[in-house]
């Protein structure tokens, strides 16, 4: 049935409509009180009934199919849905679940419509459905950076390209890349030459491979002596191995190896390239030819002129936003007299004759930055490289201060590259002028940066040769980027094409989704990491399956993971987790279409995930106080503090009695680390014991012997102390008293006198309980811990002990300009003087360090 609508689609589409119209108006005619007409007639009622049981029917039929939730069971009635009540009508418990699976059916119909309605197999016969399928004029919108604005090129309604590609596009992530390359040109080794590899030699795909005669690693040898490339057109058809390749089981296949990995690893550098020679300067930009190829007949003019070309350059424009993989969309070609940009979407197919040029060693192929290129030459089109230059790596051995093509065309042809272009989408066809302008700037300069280049590494080795390329002081320190020592004029040439040599032996790799760990550059786990968003486990795990969800629809769709769910739309979902699809278009803001879609999956999902989350976190939970409810206690817990037992009792203590007893005999009653032990008669258990052990640890520290030896009471040696009084103290005569006067306090009015006579230095007995002092405030109080305790000899306050304390007094009565700076010729110890012998007249107490100050007037 859907194969006759698809081949009449007008007529079927207008047969729809007019039965939807029929049904329409039917049920408008019935009256308001058609339970009264039922009771009136019996044939009416019967034949009403039986058109409700069908239409329950056919509606059961695709509930079942888009119901939200798998375990939801068939609708029985009119009141799951709405409920009358006093002449009107209230929703039922199942209306939001019914809404829901509608909306997505209608969303399905409209986008199945238009994917039909685009293809020319129905050849658009209707005016409506040509308005459809029709691709809008290029739209350029300006993004602006922070140094440079880029110029979004895009159009509404773009025919998809890979609808059309001949090739079938697999993005499962379970089987390899397949080669596209069917016959070998310029191959020193053919085709089969190391298949199948080691890995898969015993795997089904080798069985196979070997029941088709190909050989095993190693069977066929290399051809023999050194082949004109030009002459050489060794050519192996394998089409058996891409048939096996489906047929194998997922999961037994391992990737293939580079078809030319042995002519790329012994190529052989021409000889002229290793000679300097003068730059050949481009042609001028309107006097060059410009030809854009389209068609197979101007494919194969290219090709007839690119064989007398002895070096070419080569660029790619790539899409990947409407697209799992990506697929190039143009490629930019430019020998010394003309400039092509072939159209890779209309001669997708053909464009594996490029190996022709691509594969003969004595072309140069110039690219810069070809790491992608490469890959994408071998995925799209079964291309491969080799005989290559990347300008990038020259640019680094020679140790440029920037890398970029925008850069060197700019350093050696002078030319200001228009990059505003970057973010066009290159699946517009016909191409804007200033779009072709742009990709063909890419490659009309690139021969004559590539002769500069080439000149500037051979005459740099030639005057560095022998020049030790690490002596930061030296001065050809930072010349040459990547070599030590010069030992030939030849070698930052010979380092670049090394270097370019390993990224031609690049290849694609299809990449697959670790669901588990979400490892890989496109899994879950490296995402969550580089946003840093927090979730709950739940959270978490509502997030891992959306995004696994994404990836498959993705794959599914080809279409990119951007497109079918932002990052950011992403975390807000799993943040919410919506119970309907109207809480998620809540959330996304222009919502993309698969999320429109398959909106109904998605809550549906987003349920399921949470239900199973939550499953599993109670049971955690229960395991948790399964746990606590047997009295399971940390290991590391030897003893108890309260109850003076051991807790493990099934673990042996390390210090057990009978281990005491069995080493008592060898053991010597003194340590010279920890002195003599006596063991206490009370302890008796091993926990006692220890702890007896660990409280007379004893650690004795080595005396020097001239000390030891010395007398019994040596004689004192008078050293400088410090002042033991305040500075502001001043020298009192010898005649007063020594006392200092205080300032009365405001509750008593009374003044205290300290007589310095009886004054002891020594600390107060230590209680047995600690003592603090607890300082009270408006706002909090705080308690002070007392000072650590010090040993310091009392002493009696005499008249010797006085000068002593003048002598270290300073005089507070210099001139205030110089009180903190005195000069170097001051000496603090000589102005000991009978003028500062009266009594304070004011006493300041710090607060926060406690330190009294006394002042006097002279």
């Amino acid at each position: 049935m859907a194969d006759a609508f698809v081949e009449n689609f007008d007529g079927s589409l207008a047969a729809a409509f007019s039965a939807l119209v029929k049904a329409t108006k039917a049920a408008g005619r019935l009256p308001s009180d058609i339970a009264f007409h039922r009771t009136l007639d019996e044939s009416i009622d019967t034949r009403l009934s039986r058109t409700s049981d069908r239409m329950l029917h056919m509606g059961n039929t695709l509930w079942m199919q888009s119901r939200p939730d798998p375990s939801s069971i068939a609708i029985d009635s009119i009141d799951d849905v709405a409920v009358e009540h006093d002449g009107r009508w209230q929703t039922g418990p199942r209306f939001r679940p019914v809404i829901d699976a509608v909306d997505t059916l209608l969303e399905k119909i409209d986008i199945g419509l238009d994917e039909v309605l685009k293809t020319s197999a129905h050849k658009l016969r209707t005016a409506a459905s040509a308005q459809i399928g029709k691709q809008s004029a290029p739209v350029v919108t300006t993004i602006k950076g922070n140094s440079l604005d880029y110029k979004l090129v895009h159009a509404q309604n773009i025919p998809r390209p890979q609808l059309a590609f001949k090739d079938t596009i697999d993005n499962s992530p379970n089987t390899p890349f397949v080669w596209k390359i069917r016959n070998k040109v310029h191959a020193r080794v053919p085709l089969d030459y190391g298949l199948p590899s080691a890995k898969v030699a015993e795997s089904p795909l080798g069985r196979h491979l070997h029941s088709l005669g190909i050989a095993r690693p190693g069977a066929t040898p290399p051809s023999s002596g050194t082949t004109t490339p030009r002459t050489s057109k060794r050519t192996t058809d394998i089409s058996g191995v891409f048939d096996a390749m489906s047929a194998v089981e997922a999961g037994s296949l391992a990737s293939l190896p580079h078809p030319y990995e042995y002519e790329i690893s012994h190529y052989e550098t021409p000889e002229w390239l290793l000679a300097a020679s003068e730059p050949q300067k481009p042609i001028d930009w309107d006097a060059t030819p410009f030809q854009f190829v389209d068609t197979p007949e101007q494919l194969r003019a290219m090709m007839e002129h690119l064989h007398t070309a002895r070096e070419v350059a080569i660029d790619l424009e790539h899409h990947d936003y409407r697209s799992y993989q990506g697929f190039t969309c143009l490629i930019q070609i430019s020998t010394r007299s003309t400039d092509f940009v072939v159209d890779a979407l209309a001669l997708r197919a053909d464009l594996g004759v490029l190996n022709e040029v691509t594969a003969d060693p004595a072309v140069i192929k110039v690219f810069h930055g070809a790491e992608s290129d490469i890959v994408w030459l071998q995925r799209d089109f079964g291309v491969y490289v080799v005989g290559l230059f990347d300008t990038y790596h020259a640019s680094k051995v020679l140790n440029m201060q920037h890398h970029s093509l925008a850069h060197l065309l700019l350093t050696y042809s002078a030319f200001h590259a228009d990059k505003k272009y970057q973010l066009a989408d290159w699946r517009i066809r016909p191409i804007p002028h200033e779009m072709l302008a742009y990709a063909r700037a890419d490659t009309h300069f690139l021969l004559y940066v590539f002769d500069r280049m080439r000149c500037e590494l051979l005459e740099r080795g030639q005057r560095l040769v022998g020049v030790d390329m690490t002596e930061p002081d030296g001065e050809h320190f930072g010349m040459l980027a990547g070599i030590d020592l010069v030992e030939s004029a030849t070698q930052p040439l010979e380092l670049t094409l090394q270097r370019s040599q390993q990224t031609a032996l690049k290849k694609h790799i299809k990449e697959g989704y670790d669901a588990e760990h979400g490892m890989g550059t496109g899994g879950w786990a490296k995402l969550a990491k580089k946003w840093r968003h927090p979730f709950t486990p739940t959270q978490l795990a509502v997030f891992r399956a959306l995004h696994e969800w994404r990836d498959s629809c993705a794959r599914e769709e080809d279409e990119s993971v951007r497109y079918v769910l932002p990052n950011h739309m992403l975390f807000n979902i799993s943040d919410a987790m919506p119970t309907d699809t109207a809480g998620l278009f809540r959330l996304c803001h222009k919502a993309p279409p698969p999320v429109r879609l398959y909106a109904l999956d998605i809550v549906r999902l987003i349920a399921r995930t949470r239900v199973r989350a939550e499953a599993r976190m109670d049971e955690f939970r229960e395991l948790v106080k399964d746990v606590e409810s047997q009295g399971v206690e940390p290991m590391h817990v030897r003893f108890d503090d309260k109850e003076d037992k051991e807790i493990v009792e099934d673990v042996p203590d390390v210090l057990t009695s009978e281990l005491v007893k069995s080493v008592e005999n060898i053991v010597a009653p003194t340590s010279s680390l920890f002195g003599s032990f006596v063991p206490s008669a009370v302890a008796t258990s091993a926990a006692e014991r220890a702890r007896e052990i660990r409280s007379n640890l004893v650690l004795t520290v080595a005396v020097p012997i001239r000390v030891i030896t010395g007398p019994t009471e040596p004689e004192f040696t008078p050293v400088p102390v410090k002042p033991l009084v305040p500075k502001s103290m001043m020298v009192l005569s010898e005649s007063s008293a020594p006392s200092i006067s205080l300032p009365a306090s405001k509750k008593t009015k009374t003044t205290e006198v300290l007589d310095l006579s009886k004054i002891v230095l020594s600390e107060p007995e230590t209680p047995d309980t600690p003592v603090s002092t607890t300082r009270k405030s408006r706002k909090r109080t705080r308690t002070i811990k007392p000072e650590p305790e010090t040993n310091v000899e009392a002493f009696e306050y005499d008249n010797s002990a006085r000068d002593a304390i003048g002598e270290s007094t300073i005089d507070v009565n210099q001139p205030k300009k110089v009180r903190h700076k005195k000069p170097k010729s001051f000496d603090p110890y000589k102005t000991s003087d009978s003028k500062f012998d009266k009594r304070p007249t004011r006493s300041r107490v710090n607060n926060k360090s406690g330190n009294r100050t006394l002042s006097y007037k002279k």
